[in-house]
């Protein structure tokens, strides 16, 4: 069983959302792949790219609250 919320329709890994506040909401997900009436779907300028959130999870010493939905793997290879 994966640690990470998959999509119940495509398998994808889901994402998660932020709030009106700018925190991430911890019980909102979506997934990018298979919704495409999600408002979330279009790109956010807000969102982070996989670049960008490896630079901030790395500056923060690889601390696990900084990897922004992304696995180690995917953020590892971003580097």
């Amino acid at each position: 069983m994966s640690r990470y919320a998959m999509c119940p329709d495509c398998g994808h890994r889901l994402s998660r959302v932020k709030d009106s506040f700018g925190y991430w909401d911890e019980e909102t997900r979506i997934c990018n792949y298979c919704s495409d009436e999600n408002e979330y779907n279009e790109y956010d300028e807000e969102s982070l790219s996989v670049f960008e959130a490896a630079d901030i999870w790395f500056s923060n010493g690889k601390d696990e609250e900084f990897m922004f939905g992304f696995t180690e793997e995917e953020l590892e290879e971003a580097l």
